[in-house]
């Protein structure tokens, strides 16, 4: 069983005005996903892609439960900086 489990949204909007998560988005999962495993954390957090999280207004987000906390308009720098927090937690 998962201690925490992230959802961070890669919906690609092909001809809309809205935001789209879509590659930023992408790039993120894959990062937090290679440092969960190098950190020897894949047992305890999980991290999956999401389709539209309905936060489109406000940049790449994800979400992370059990407590739901949201994190918007990430940057895949700040990859390590969420990885951290999530650890703190």
């Amino acid at each position: 069983m998962y201690k925490k489990h992230v959802f961070v949204c890669e919906n690609k909007r092909g001809s809309s005005s809205k935001k789209s998560c879509g590659e930023v988005g992408s790039s993120i999962r894959i990062n937090l996903k290679r440092e969960i495993g190098e950190r020897k954390l894949n047992k305890q957090i999980r991290i999956n892609k999401s389709g539209c999280l309905g936060k489109c207004s406000q940049g790449p987000c994800l979400v992370v439960y059990p407590k739901g906390d949201w994190h918007f308009n990430i940057k895949t720098e700040e990859c390590e900086e969420i990885l951290n927090h999530l650890v703190s937690e």
